[in-house]
């Protein structure tokens, strides 16, 4: 018989590489004096496989990576997984513990079933003409989404206007039906009317061409709250008078030059200096500081970079301190409740140079500057406080275009749509415009006029208009 070949002994410290069996693990107890294997039950085996198994692989992460000690295979058990409902669970938990629902808990209940019964379902919609829903009940929810559908097909046809997006998600939202056909039946007769749309094709995000109609349409609104009184000189004023604010706000005019301030600025100063004057007497040792407070406030509101208090305070040669300043800052400001995004002539000069220009045969430039300088003569005169800021705004283009071209007339439909005045309803301020641009009153006050008379504003402050026909009126 050959020899039997001697099965290798193994110690605790030593590795092994291959496979050790059970009989063979057994011979390596009994040789090295330990107790013999004795085989366990199969559950009992199986619950002490699973616990190795958590305990392998919860010291898994912290075992040693030098370490190569034979891993037994490891075996994949399948469990069975449902998801429990939270309902099921709680009433587990009140039958074991014992526990009763509040009287709120139950309120709640019933609270959320009523809610839960009352919300609307959304009617199917109808696709190619049959309905996504086959019972019985959905059908004449269907039938009802199809005859709307026609009759709003049938509108948009008689009228010619076009839709709004995402009609049956606003239907569903409870959108006024009566305002969508009114709205694009209005759409429809504006735009029949119309020679030009200023807002058409427009790649420029800022003039905000999907909602300028509405805020214009806001804007004039405001121009009705927010607006001085035309008669303060008359019943409250007793030391000033309208020749002294014509100088003060001619020197303002001179300030904003020096300073390089925006229109928008001189514009707003004189608005709440007309507004402070309408509610309250004031000295005329005073009215200069009212002046460059007012100026102070715009500036702050309307500038990138304003000048500091100190600036205005060193171009009246000191005759104001700063603390005067800051305190008559607070007195306005309060006045006029902080409300500093007004409308003035200028706001509305811009929207209705747009309109003009779409349909303007004269040269676009001296049509913008002439219109500017004759809307700043009226920062002046105190008589076109009487005067809404968007009556002067249109009868300022209106009286530009006069001026350089007198082959057409100056009012079209375009104009009248965009500014909502006929040119009937302009003409008392056109003509007292033409006066103040002739200075048939030889008034002395000539910052605005030398402003104008430059060359980079091509000295429109030189042009004459020949006189207003009263056809133009009609």
């Amino acid at each position: 018989m050959a020899a039997r070949k001697e099965r290798p002994l193994f110690t605790a410290g030593q590795a092994t590489s291959v496979r050790i069996t059970r009989s063979q693990a057994a011979a390596n107890r009994t040789r090295s004096g330990l107790a013999p294997y004795v085989p366990l039950p199969l559950k009992t085996e199986y619950k002490h496989a699973v616990k190795g198994k958590m305990k392998r692989e919860a010291s898994g992460e912290n075992a040693d990576a030098g370490a190569s000690a034979p891993q037994p295979k490891r075996r994949t058990v399948l469990k069975n997984v449902t998801n429990i409902s939270c309902a099921k669970t709680s009433k587990r938990c009140n039958t074991v513990t014992g526990l009763k629902l509040g009287p709120s808990q139950k309120v709640g209940q019933s609270i959320n079933k009523q809610c839960t019964n009352k919300i609307p379902k959304l009617l199917p919609l109808a696709v190619g003409g049959s309905s996504l829903v086959n019972d019985s009940s959905s059908a004449e929810e269907t039938q009802k989404v199809d005859l709307l559908a026609q009759k709003e097909k049938q509108i948009v046809l008689l009228k010619g206007a076009q839709p709004l997006h995402n009609t049956e998600q606003n239907k569903a939202g409870a959108c006024n039906e009566t305002f969508v056909e009114g709205r694009n039946a209005r759409n429809v007769l504006e735009t029949a009317a119309l020679k030009a749309d200023i807002d058409k094709n427009n790649g420029d995000p800022q003039m905000c061409v999907t909602y300028v109609a509405e805020i214009y349409r806001n804007l004039m609104a405001s121009e009705l709250i927010r607006r001085p009184r035309s008669n303060y000189m008359e019943t409250l004023q007793q030391d000033i008078t309208a020749s002294m604010r014509g100088v003060l706000i001619d020197w303002l005019v001179e300030v904003s030059e020096e300073y390089k301030l925006v229109a928008d600025t001189l514009y707003l100063a004189v608005h709440l200096i007309d507004q402070f004057l309408s509610q309250n007497c004031i000295q005329t040792r005073k009215l200069q500081l009212l002046g460059i407070t007012s100026m102070l406030i715009a500036s702050k509101y309307e500038e990138y970079s304003a000048p500091s208090a100190e600036e205005f305070c060193n171009i009246t040669d000191s005759t104001y301190a700063k603390a005067e300043v800051l305190e008559l800052e607070q007195h306005v400001l309060n006045d006029v409740g902080f409300h500093l995004s007004v409308p003035t002539t200028n706001t509305f000069l811009r929207r209705f140079l747009r309109a003009a220009q779409a349909s303007c045969i004269a040269p676009l430039v001296p049509l913008t500057y002439l219109a500017n300088y004759l809307a700043e003569l009226t920062l002046i005169s105190y008589g076109f406080l009487k005067f809404l800021p968007s009556v002067v705004a249109a009868s300022s283009v209106f009286l530009a275009k006069w001026t350089l071209d007198q082959s057409d007339h100056p009012w079209n439909p375009t104009l009248e749509h965009y500014t909502s005045y006929k040119s009937s309803n302009l003409r008392s301020c056109v003509r007292a415009l033409q006066e103040l641009q002739h200075n048939t009153s030889n008034c002395p006050l000539n910052a605005i006029r030398e402003k104008y008379g430059q060359q980079k504003f091509e000295c429109v402050a030189n042009l004459r208009s020949p006189e207003l026909l009263q056809s133009l009126f009609s």
